[in-house]
């Protein structure tokens, strides 16, 4: 499992910053929603996702999707379920990271490949980070991906629909 067992293992300074502001907003618990304030992440918009979590059965959808996002992916997922966009036989298991959260109400700080048109992989890391939305119960997470100097390498990157359309 790509995830990482303690913050410093991260290289990413964007995960990493999403990270202790969710330690600093938690008390203890889930911070909720309405402490995220998108001012106090202007530099990272371009790379957050914010997901609505469906318990039952386990969906996630899209709520929003940042244009780095999007850039790197090759497609908009905002307002798209998760499970409608992966293929069967996806490498990472997004919706397993996904219930995971959910389950244990505690951030998931990880690293993933996709491959590239050379057949390389290229590698950039991401944070799960869970909300509450006016209740107890984990309803929303907020994700981060960190790209790292993905210019040198955007046109070499298969895109996400592409790899799906392939895989399936």
């Amino acid at each position: 499992m790509p995830a990482f067992k303690i913050e410093d293992e991260l290289r990413s300074d964007m995960v990493r910053s999403v990270h202790r502001w969710w330690l600093g907003k938690s008390a203890g618990d889930v911070p909720d929603r309405a402490a995220f304030d998108p001012v106090e992440f202007k530099d990272l918009l371009p790379n957050l996702f914010l997901a609505d979590l469906e318990p039952e059965p386990f969906r996630v959808r899209y709520r929003l999707m940042g244009t780095r996002a999007v850039e790197a992916t090759g497609m908009d997922v905002t307002g798209r379920y998760l499970d409608e966009l992966m293929p069967s036989d996806i490498e990472e298991p997004w919706m397993d990271h996904y219930r995971r959260v959910f389950a244990t109400r505690r951030p998931m700080l990880g690293w993933t490949e996709v491959p590239t048109t050379s057949g390389s992989r290229f590698t950039y890391e991401f944070g799960l980070f869970p909300l509450r939305n006016g209740g107890t119960q984990v309803a929303q997470v907020l994700a981060i991906e960190d790209y790292f100097d993905l210019t040198s390498t955007l046109l070499e990157l298969v895109e996400w629909r592409d790899a799906c359309a392939l895989r399936a």
